[in-house]
């Protein structure tokens, strides 16, 4: 029982520190976003020390559950990507061959049922932050789903992953949740508010 009890926690503590590299990441791509709405997350907080403490917990993440995590790690990338997926990188090809090389690396170093489980929960995550910020991100014209194909049908895509996700890896999934709920809290306790900005509450059906 203990034994069981203790392999559980230590998923959990990676998949909080996975998540923490992947949540620093997206906050520093969002930096410029986040100070223009008074929000000093960690990521701007932390300044040029970002890359080795985001680093230090990517070691650690991977030495404690190298499998969940790197699926984890590369779902949340090419998730990342999919609304841009014609859009040219850094690397000057399309975001959608980068898409297919992490996809490809993804199952040659973990196998399909990682890769699937890491890419539908990772999808899970993505999608529903874009239906939370939805009527926020219509303000901004920051990049939404909702936005792209509406609230039904980002809702019936919801769904699917998450059926996905379940089959995959039921566990997993479960203990993501957790750990999902445990980054918000971490989250908002290390973000600073200069100020309250007020959203349109706007219908953003369709």
């Amino acid at each position: 029982m203990f034994g069981s009890l203790l392999e559980w926690a230590i998923e959990l503590l990676a998949m909080v520190l996975m998540g923490g590299v992947i949540k620093l990441m997206d906050d520093a791509l969002d930096a410029e976003y986040d100070i223009c709405r008074g929000e000093h997350t960690l990521a701007v907080k932390l300044g040029r020390a970002l890359l080795p403490y985001t680093l230090v917990l990517a070691v650690l993440a991977l030495f404690l559950q190298p499998m969940l995590t790197t699926a984890l790690f590369f779902g949340s990338y090419a998730v990342g990507m999919f609304n841009h997926w014609r859009e040219k990188l850094p690397t000057h090809v399309p975001a959608y061959v980068e898409i297919f090389l992490v996809a490809g690396l993804s199952l040659l170093l973990t196998g399909w049922q990682n890769t699937v489980w890491g890419f539908a929960f990772m999808a899970l995550v993505d999608w529903g932050d874009d239906m939370t910020d939805a009527a926020r991100d219509k303000v901004s014209g920051q990049d939404n789903l909702v936005l792209h194909i509406g609230w039904i049908e980002t809702s019936l895509l919801l769904l699917l992953v998450l059926c996905v996700a379940v089959l995959m890896n039921p566990f997993a999934t479960a203990t993501g949740f957790i750990a999902l709920a445990a980054l918000t809290v971490l989250a908002e306790l290390t973000t600073s508010k200069l100020w309250q900005v007020s959203d349109e509450k706007n219908n953003i059906q369709g």
